[in-house]
């Protein structure tokens, strides 16, 4: 079978994949250039390369962006040490503390201050050693409709949307997942930061208790109520891009439960002012949940003082006023960002309560590490694709399916801290 490219990239020692900035072909290419992982692909890659190409132009460095995907961890896990970037920007906090990683990372010295919240979260536990700098923000508690057709629900005890109303692209795990953190913080918000101890491997007692099956089971019986078995299936079969799609190109569904980078893709398939949006609904007088996520830019090791230049020069606020590139592309709707306001309508308010709202909890999915860890196909993201094919697909009782996804993620958990 031939290797992919992300598969050669974590192998072959010394690989540099991803185009080299034209600006630095022009003047600099003398120089080997500064190596750039991310994860993005497609219309994302472009933009983030058109943004450093300023990079290159005022400081004549060529970079080299390429795109590790999902392979990341491991590129940056490996055991070959000259294919480690010299930058990275890391989509999933865990990996930022994971005991492989940490180490290879170069802590941030000075530079511009981060907002508190944010700045906490990238400190290790009894460390005052902030480890990387907040590059792109994600509101991951919002709930998409076409313009003036939808209401806010009253309640997450009694919201269930019916069959055919809800889109949800199951076959990425992180949607699961993003849903099961929105229900949870809703319901147990005194549970879910207990399912992240300072270790980060999952605490196998919290993730047993009560609430955590209760909430399991309020998210199984969402599940089985919008969707008869056919319409689990084929739910099973689509991405996130292909759920957007349902709502605002094809009409076949009235909701998505979708990041606020969904507006893009809403803009580019359904047209502008054509959607609207409200926060997951609160459980019985509860404050509603809101969950963050966010990309981390790091400087590693290997990287040199060019690596430090590079993460303070694109992590830096941007002054009132000031355009370039990465202003536009927030403009734009692309994403949000810890220094930048948007100027688009829908994305005013999730960037206030991104940096100032009082309820903000990181995606938790996203800070595990060990045998919980997110991935298509593992860890918490396939326990939620199994309890979503019990429910939704094949119209199992939401209480046994979500005991015996909470017994299976103790029994990871449990694992994970032997």
């Amino acid at each position: 079978m031939p290797l992919s490219r992300r598969a050669l990239l974590a192998t072959v020692p010394g690989a540099v994949l991803g185009a080299v900035s034209g600006a630095a072909l022009a003047g600099c290419a003398a120089q080997p250039p500064l190596r750039v992982a991310v994860v993005w692909s497609g219309a994302e890659l472009g933009r983030f390369r058109r943004v450093v190409d300023a990079f290159v132009e005022r400081f004549r460095r060529p970079v080299s962006v390429y795109s590790a995907g999902d392979n990341i961890s491991a590129l940056l896990r490996g055991p070959a040490q000259d294919v480690i970037p010299d930058v990275a920007v890391i989509p999933r906090l865990g990996l930022l503390f994971d005991p492989l990683v940490r180490p290879r990372v170069r802590p941030r010295e000075g530079g511009h201050p981060q907002p508190g919240f944010w700045r906490r979260l990238v400190t290790p536990y009894g460390s005052g050693e902030e480890l990387g700098t907040w590059f792109k923000l994600a509101h991951k508690s919002l709930v998409w409709h076409r313009a003036g057709e939808q209401a806010q629900p009253a309640d997450l005890a009694t919201w269930r949307p019916a069959p055919g109303t809800l889109a949800i692209g199951a076959a990425d795990g992180w949607v699961l997942s993003d849903w099961f953190e929105n229900v949870l913080l809703a319901y147990a918000p005194e549970v879910y930061d207990g399912l992240f101890p300072p270790a980060g491997r999952g605490n196998a007692d919290w993730w047993g208790v009560t609430q955590v099956t209760e909430a399991l089971t309020l998210l199984a019986d969402i599940w089985r109520e919008a969707f008869t078995p056919e319409q689990g299936r084929r739910a099973l079969t689509l991405q996130f891009h292909d759920s957007i799609l349902d709502v605002f190109t094809y009409r076949t569904a009235d909701l998505v439960a979708a990041p606020d980078f969904a507006l893009p893709v809403i803009e580019l398939h359904g047209g502008v002012n054509v959607a609207g949006h409200f926060r997951f609904p609160a459980h019985q007088g509860k404050a509603p949940p809101l969950v963050v996520g966010g990309d981390v830019a790091v400087a590693m090791r290997g990287g040199g003082p060019d690596a430090v230049t590079f993460v303070d020069w694109l992590t830096r606020p941007r002054e009132p006023g000031e355009r370039d590139e990465l202003t536009a592309w927030v403009d734009d709707g692309g994403f949000l960002t810890p220094f930048s306001v948007p100027s688009h309508p829908l994305l005013r308010g999730p960037a206030e309560e991104l940096n100032q709202g009082a309820n903000r909890h990181y995606d938790l999915s996203d800070r595990l590490i060990g045998p919980l860890e997110g991935g298509d196909g593992r860890g918490l993201w396939r326990v939620l694709t199994e309890l979503f094919t019990e429910v939704a697909a094949e119209a199992a009782a939401p209480a046994r399916a979500a005991a015996a996804a909470r017994d299976k993620i103790v029994a990871a958990a449990g694992e994970g801290v032997r």
